[in-house]
């Protein structure tokens, strides 16, 4: 025997639905965009890893005695590779924080229209059919 629904449940239902497992679908979206955008670009490794050299451009060639030649070369070849990372990490990070905020600004829209599209209807529809 199957449960028949009166037209007040079904109205019930449908507004549980639209105003509560909808939305939180919607929250559950947005946090699943969030933590593939949080694997994309990992902040707290870039970080970490902020004054590292650039794809670990190192000098490991030996040294034998004081030579000053080598020892500048060594170091500007350190500095240079360490600025290059900072750089491509922080522009990375700033990157990542842009589509971070980007989502969060996309999500609360939609889920704004999505709440207040019921009531905009309503109030279109009623200026519609005033202005015949």
């Amino acid at each position: 025997m199957e449960k028949t629904h009166t037209k007040n449940s079904i109205i019930a239902l449908f507004f549980h639905w639209y105003y509560l497992e909808a939305p939180a679908g919607i929250l559950r979206g947005y946090a699943a965009y969030a933590r593939s955008f949080a694997e994309i670009f990992p902040f707290l490794f870039l970080l970490r890893t902020l004054f590292s050299p650039w794809k670990n451009i190192v000098d490991r060639s030996p040294m034998h005695g004081i030579d000053l030649k080598k020892i500048t070369e060594k170091l500007s070849l350190g500095l240079l590779a360490c600025m290059v990372g900072f750089f491509v990490r922080i522009l990375t990070i700033l990157l990542g924080l842009i589509a971070e905020m980007l989502l969060l600004a996309a999500t609360i829209l939609y889920l704004t229209v999505w709440l207040t599209f019921p009531i905009l209807l309503v109030l279109g529809t009623a200026y519609c059919i005033q202005s015949l």
